[in-house]
């Protein structure tokens, strides 16, 4: 059944209840200023606003940014922002609580930021500069010092980002390392977020951008990503997690009553809820209409 409609199932609004962070300044879609807040604006108003999360923008466009909402009549529909910031954060952080103080009274408010860590000793220095009160996400780099960096966000009371793409086929990570990174999530209980590559539900070959003459690659899927993420939150082996991870045939998810079903294995609402929760907070995408639309799981009830 086609998932974008004003009424989702139960088990597909607890998969992607406010999953998706809005990317779009970003590549491949690379909108200008205007239009990326046009987009998200059109995107909180539309039948699929139950699935929209952030508005991902950089502290430094945010004079743009501002320029860009003063077009708009105030005040406005929520919007929530994650901030890029540097790992130099504090000017990052000054221009932040300006913001906020300036534009919370009319509906917009950074109540996230991102920001590399791709090392224990960058993660410590910029937890030790960031405000707690935000949701703090470091994104780490997979390899050997990815254990280490995991257990300094979670000694920090952060959560972690992971890129699981990007515009050429060797920004995809290798399904065993985010695998590994899976793994170290679940062990720690720490939650997460995935970026870039993310646009479509099931892994396979798509174009690495939007020109006609791009070149393809396979990409992660996100409803692979999450399925593997809830048979680990829910004590299955890091092997079926993989097989979810791999799976290429979109038949081989569906909805079955109140859960989602990939092959044998059932993921109940409940569960699926609990695991967005908990573990994985959604995933940021240069669109937001790519991922809802092709979304398509055949009903068995």
């Amino acid at each position: 059944m086609p998932t974008s409609t004003s009424a989702p199932l139960p088990a597909v609004r607890a998969l992607l209840a406010s999953a998706i962070d809005f990317a779009g300044l970003f590549p491949p879609a690379e909108l200008n200023m205007d239009v990326a807040v046009d987009h998200y604006l059109t995107g909180l108003t539309s039948a699929d606003s139950w699935a929209l999360g952030r508005l991902v923008v950089p502290v430094s466009r945010f004079p743009e940014f501002e320029s860009s909402l003063s077009r708009i009549p105030a005040p406005w529909p929520r919007i929530s922002v994650s901030a890029l910031i540097g790992v130099g954060t504090a000017d990052d952080v000054d221009t932040i609580e300006r913001f906020n103080r300036k534009h919370v009274p009319d509906g917009a408010r950074v109540d996230a930021v991102e920001v590399k860590a791709p090392s224990p000793g960058v993660a410590r220095a910029v937890l030790a500069a960031l405000p707690q009160r935000l949701n703090r996400y470091l994104e780490v780099s997979l390899g050997e010092v990815m254990p280490e960096t995991l257990d300094v966000i979670s000694a920090g009371g952060a959560f972690a980002k992971v890129r699981t793409g990007g515009t050429s086929p060797g920004a995809f990570p290798q399904p065993e390392l985010l695998m590994a990174f899976l793994e170290a999530a679940a062990l720690r209980k720490l939650p997460f977020k995935a970026t870039a590559g993310l646009h479509h539900p099931v892994r396979g070959a798509y174009r690495l951008t939007y020109a006609k003459d791009a070149a393809s690659a396979t990409m992660h899927g996100y409803l692979n990503l999450f399925i593997a993420s809830a048979a680990l939150w829910g004590g299955g082996l890091p092997g079926q997690a993989l097989q979810a991870l791999l799976e290429e045939d979109a038949s081989a998810f569906w909805i079955n009553g109140d859960a989602i079903v990939w092959r044998d294995h059932r993921f109940p609402t409940g569960a699926l809820r609990e695991m967005r929760k908990a573990f994985v907070h959604g995933f940021g995408s240069c669109s937001f209409t790519e991922p809802v639309e092709e979304l398509t799981l055949r009903n068995a009830k």
